[in-house]
């Protein structure tokens, strides 16, 4: 059986700048997809569809989830569970937190892994699948409790934007058992079990083993800034 994976890509498809990846993802699924996102994403869910039927894409469908009773249906977390690539997409992260937490269709997301699919969160929603998420709040960077489908890491998507390398540090400084991945736009990002793969972009590991948070700042970070082609062991 092929390895299941879970890949982070922070770009919005419409706009094509990971089409390599995405085709390549395609492909390995032999074209069959499924898009979970809220709601309010349903348009666009729909849009992105279409453009990867280009890539592709021969069986897409799309579901949407607007109340949290939905992601504990045992059909539809079958029809999540059933798919060989889940595509992944939030907006309001806190409330999609909320909707999916603990639920049914969190655990057929953990069953597309396991039995050899993949599982790709587009844009933020990079952001929500390690023990912590983040989401921005009145200007500022929030961290909350994450889905935890990636343990033992931290993961914050635009980590290039003002503030958000600070936060990551300061999560990680607090919690040293984290590993916290930092990604930049346009970066695709394919996590196997133990292993990390840059596919595109960059991303920043921020490893606080011996770390402290003077209040002021972070003292004693480890920081390896990676690229496209470059791997790197991930915490068991």
């Amino acid at each position: 059986m092929r390895q299941g994976y879970v890949a982070l890509l922070t770009a919005d498809p419409l706009r094509g700048a990971l089409r390599g990846v995405e085709a390549r993802l395609l492909e390995e699924a032999k074209g069959e997809a499924l898009f979970l996102v809220p709601f309010a994403l349903r348009d666009l869910a729909e849009a992105w569809r279409l453009v990867y039927r280009d890539l592709g894409l021969k069986r897409g469908r799309v579901i949407y989830l607007k109340r949290r009773e939905e992601a504990f249906d045992p059909l539809l977390a079958g029809q999540v569970a059933q798919s060989p690539l889940v595509l992944l997409a939030a907006e309001g992260l806190p409330d999609f937190l909320d909707l999916i937490r603990g639920s049914l269709v969190l655990k057929a997301l953990l069953e597309v892994e396991r039995q050899g699919g993949g599982v790709v969160a587009l844009g933020e929603a990079a952001g929500l699948l390690g023990e912590a998420a983040f989401f921005s709040f009145e200007g500022e960077v929030r961290a909350a409790f994450g889905l935890a489908l990636l343990r033992g890491l931290a993961l914050l998507p635009r980590v290039e934007e003002r503030g958000r390398f600070l936060a990551l540090s300061r999560l990680v400084a607090d919690n040293p058992d984290l590993v916290g991945l930092g990604l930049l736009e346009n970066t695709a990002l394919r996590l196997l079990r133990g292993l990390g793969e840059v596919w595109a972009g960059g991303v920043t590991l921020v490893d606080a083993g011996g770390a402290q948070f003077t209040g002021r700042g972070v003292r004693g970070l480890k920081v390896d800034v990676l690229s496209a082609g470059e791997r790197f062991p991930l915490p068991l």
